[in-house]
This record gives structure tokens, C-alpha cells and sequence, in this order.
């Protein structure tokens, strides 16, 4: 745990928005490599995700944790800037975003589409390794080879296997087709990977809705929806095939 990297008297770094704003550094890098719409819209649609996924990630986070209770905190500026996210929230909220703009006509293709993935994982996996320097997302206690000191115990490396989750499923995304089979590929890989990470996860301020968490109920509605969007595709393969 290093949430320091370094101070002085003028001066503190802290690694958790480092890791951050290093991870959305690359997703634009990412993004803007594979776009094939104007540089204008692709800024508008980039910055508008960025705005909304915080404000969601953000929400989700206030929503999902038990121990808040102030209503007046959402009024609190400190509280929109501090840590605090909820990577699920920003996901929903940047979809929406891309739904208004749509709605707005903008030129949006399958192509820029596939874009976001690589950029969204990437920028990811990145931010996870800020949350292990900041020791926050640890792992349940655990006496097994992988185990790491956090909070004085021996842990599940969640950050880790989270981050190290993410890459492989860049990889396969990278070497992927701008196709409807790439955006299931990530619906059912990052839900499933989320689904057991959560089970490892021993930060319990989240609470608990029924037997689940509130990010594995959602990882199961990324997993269903990622089997819808390849089913559906599959079927429409088939009835072409059909059809000639």
C-alpha cells in the first residue's frame, strides 16, 4: 500500500488520481487510434463518456454504501473530487451518454463503437493497480501463495487479479473484429471476471442486496446481455446463410 508517491513541502502525490488520470491517458491514446468519425464528434463523444462516467461511478458509490447517510454530501464538492467510484456506475452512466448522443445524430459507427473497449479496459486494468496503492477493493483474509500484506493481514490480491483479468481480455478484444461478437466477448468476460473478484473482496462497505452483492447482480445482467447481443447475432448469421 502506497498511497503516497511522493511529498515535499510544496508538493503531494498521491497515487490513487495518478493511476487515474494515467488510465484515462491511455484510454484516449487507445480511443482516438481506432476511431473513423470526425476528430470533433469523437472529442464530444470521448469528454461526454468522461463527464457522465464520473457522475455515475460517483452515484453508484453514495448509493451502494451503507454507511453513507448525509443527503447534503452530494451537495459537498469535495465529495465529486475525492476518492470514491464505483466502476459500474461509470460504465451505466457513460452507456447513457452514448444513448443521448446517438439521440443527437451524431456519426457514431460499429467501428468507433469497438473503439471505447480497448480504451475502457486499458484504462481499467490501470486504475485497479491506483487501488491497490491505495489500499482500497482488498481482498478477505487468506493464508495462500498469492496472499499480500494490506490493512496488517495476508489478502486476496483482488487489485491484481482484477487488473491482470483486464489485460487478457484486452488482448482478446485487440485481436478482435469491430463486430456485435466483440461487444459480448466483453459484457460476459468482464462480468464473469467481476462476478468471482467479488468473492474475494473483503471491503464489505457496499452491504449486501439479498445473497449477492450490488456488483455482482449487475455483473450477472452484463453476463445475460453479452449472451443476448451473441445469440442474436449467431441467429442473424444463420438466417443470412439461409437466405442464400
Amino acid at each position: 500500500m502506497l498511497p503516497i508517491l511522493f511529498q515535499s513541502h510544496d508538493l503531494i502525490l498521491y497515487s490513487y488520481p495518478l493511476l487515474m488520470g494515467i488510465g484515462w491517458g491511455v484510454a484516449y491514446q487507445l480511443f482516438f487510434s481506432r476511431i473513423d468519425i470526425p476528430i470533433k464528434f469523437a472529442q464530444i463523444l470521448f469528454w461526454g463518456i468522461f463527464v457522465f462516467a464520473w457522475i455515475g461511478s460517483k452515484l453508484l458509490f453514495y448509493l451502494t454504501t451503507d454507511s453513507i447517510q448525509d443527503y447534503e454530501l452530494l451537495l459537498n464538492a469535495s465529495f465529486w473530487t475525492g476518492g470514491g467510484f464505483v466502476f459500474y456506475g461509470g460504465l451505466i452512466f457513460g452507456g447513457l451518454f452514448i444513448a443521448l448522443y446517438r439521440l443527437s445524430k451524431f456519426p457514431l459507427t460499429t467501428q468507433t463503437m469497438w473503439a471505447l473497449m480497448p480504451a475502457v479496459t486499458a484504462g481499467h486494468a490501470i486504475g485497479r493497480i491506483g487501488c491497490l496503492l491505495a489500499g482500497c477493493c482488498y481482498g478477505t483474509q487468506t493464508n495462500f501463495w498469492w496472499a499480500i500484506e494490506l490493512h496488517g493481514e495476508h489478502r486476496h490480491p483482488t487489485q491484481i487479479l482484477e487488473s491482470l483479468g483486464l489485460i487478457l481480455l484486452l488482448v482478446f478484444i485487440l485481436k478482435s473484429r469491430a463486430s456485435l461478437k466483440s461487444f459480448a466477448l466483453y459484457f460476459m468476460g468482464y462480468g464473469v471476471l467481476r462476478f468471482g473478484i467479488e468473492c474475494l473482496r473483503g471491503d464489505a462497505i457496499r452491504g449486501m442486496w439479498a445473497s449477492l452483492t450490488p456488483s455482482q447482480w449487475i455483473s450477472v445482467l452484463m453476463v445475460l446481455t453479452g449472451a443476448a447481443i451473441y445469440y442474436s447475432n449467431y441467429f442473424k448469421y444463420l438466417s443470412s446463410r439461409k437466405a442464400n
